[in-house]
């Protein structure tokens, strides 16, 4: 992990499947199930390298997007920095069982974009 670097990419849409379908198809990307308490996941693969997944949005009002992940030491400390700066916390902090722990922020001008923090070793 390297802090700053964008380390995950996720797509939250309503279609998964038809998401799924598209991206293999334009870029030969491979999937593969990844169980989560929150429902269905797949993640994408490059050469067997996961890199991102897709998922079913979690509210039917929310537009289809790409989240990008940016690695932080502390996800606590950088929802408590963004926040102290004006930003808001669109989801979490929440633990994700062997992903590590994760929240989604909106910035000033309302850019979204998630925070990463892999699980201890």
């Amino acid at each position: 992990m390297q802090p700053g670097k964008i380390g995950w990419n996720e797509l939250m849409t309503s279609d998964p499947a038809g998401a799924i379908a598209y991206y293999t198809q334009l870029f030969g990307w491979e999937t593969e199930p990844f169980p989560m308490p929150q429902g269905e996941y797949t993640m994408f693969k490059q050469n067997g390298v996961p890199f991102g997944g897709v998922l079913k949005a979690p509210q039917p009002d929310l537009p289809t997007m790409w989240v990008n992940y940016v690695c932080v030491e502390n996800v606590d400390a950088s929802v408590e920095k963004s926040t102290s700066l004006g930003g808001e916390v669109c989801c979490g902090p929440m633990d994700i069982p062997e992903v590590g722990r994760i929240a989604v922020i909106k910035d000033l001008q309302g850019g979204v974009i998630g925070l990463h923090q892999p699980p201890a070793k």
